[in-house]
């Protein structure tokens, strides 16, 4: 079959390659759509997350296949599958986790304890396990997720990014009726604000530097859009909020963006992290966190949502089938779809499908 396989830094080939059958408590798919993730093209770019030395719970190095956003149909199933079968159309969940340390067993399996890797490995397929951006995967059943009927495969691979968001909204508390920020306005930021609306929030901020990326946020139907770079933001939320908003969902990641959300929060409100850093982030803990009562909570991927968020999608297509932007194939993954992904801001997710 073919699959686009990483080897290192700037190193990414488009290879034909065998695939095993499902071992006995796998299901193998044919793989529809995969999503582009920022995380696949930092793979790229540095040679991010990536095993060198074998992988504590796969024992896998590279070369791995990329892929960790992925939907398709069931085409094999394993001997111990009893509520799989063939033909099934399902989502993935791309999380490796061992399943027996006490986190996994305390359904925290997200912070799996032996499969961190002394090299930084990610815990993901699609990094440190083969993933979707091929003809063909295999998955554990227990991470296949059937897709309510109708649902459109592009939908099914979405629901990855939109879990991690969705992680962010649950650990939150967010409620109906609360006052929401977001920072930053690429598929992470806009999956926030579309579930924060879902879920009742009264008013939703956006801000983002790209006003390529506002646009976006404008088409979802958001109105209060702010780009840092022409407007005071804190001054903007605080005329209409003085005290502030009661969630701050910080999505970008940067040093900048986490120092508005502090000053944008109200006291005793919360600063939700979702998005991850590249550098070291300094805080006042004392003047600007402690006394004002602010909670900053932060999420890693997800744990126990996915079925819940495709409900979500389901009763929403229309809200989340705009972000699909562009649709290529394997041979073009790496020149029309990650390299384009890091250069053109109206992307917002690229699929890449075998049947492109």
């Amino acid at each position: 079959m073919k699959a686009v396989r990483i080897y290192g830094q700037d190193d990414i080939r488009v290879e034909d390659v065998a695939i095993q059958d499902p071992r006995a408590d796998q299901v193998q798919i044919k793989v529809k759509n995969c999503g582009i993730c920022g995380s696949d093209l930092h793979a790229y770019l540095e040679g991010w997350g990536l095993p060198t030395q074998p992988h504590p719970l796969t024992g896998k190095t590279v070369p791995i296949t990329l892929g960790h956003e992925f939907s398709g149909t069931v085409v094999k199933v394993g001997t111990d599958v009893t509520d799989i079968k063939v033909g099934d159309d399902i989502a993935v969940e791309p999380l490796l986790a061992c399943g027996k340390c006490d986190n996994c067993r305390a359904g925290n399996y997200n912070f799996c304890d032996n499969v961190v890797a002394e090299d930084g490995a990610g815990n993901f397929l699609g990094f440190s396990e083969d993933g979707g951006m091929a003809e063909y995967a295999n998955i554990d059943d227990v991470f296949a997720h059937k897709l309510p009927e109708g649902m459109s495969y592009e939908l099914g691979a979405l629901c990855e990014p939109v879990s991690v968001a969705y992680e962010g909204i649950k650990k939150c508390g967010l409620r109906e009726g609360q006052t929401v920020a977001v920072m930053g306005a690429g598929p992470i930021g806009l999956n926030t604000a579309l579930l924060a609306r879902i879920a009742g929030a009264n008013r939703v901020y956006i801000s983002d530097v790209s006003e390529v990326r506002l646009d976006k946020a404008r088409e979802l139907g958001f109105t209060d859009v702010l780009n840092p770079l022409k407007d005071d933001v804190n001054a903007v939320i605080r005329r209409d909020y003085p005290t502030g908003v009661d969630i701050t969902f910080e999505c970008a990641g940067v040093q900048a963006t986490f120092d508005t959300a502090l000053k944008i929060t109200r006291r005793t409100g919360k600063l939700q992290i979702v998005a991850l850093f590249g550098h070291p982030t300094t805080v006042n803990f004392t003047d600007d966190v402690i006394m004002q009562g602010i909670d900053i909570i932060t999420t890693l991927c997800y744990n126990n949502s996915f079925d819940t968020v495709l409900g979500i999608m389901n009763n929403h297509r229309a809200d989340f089938e705009p972000l699909v932007t562009k649709k290529v194939s394997l041979d073009d993954a790496v020149e029309q779809g990650i390299k384009a992904l890091s250069s053109d801001k109206s992307q917002v997710k690229i699929m890449v499908s075998p049947e492109a």
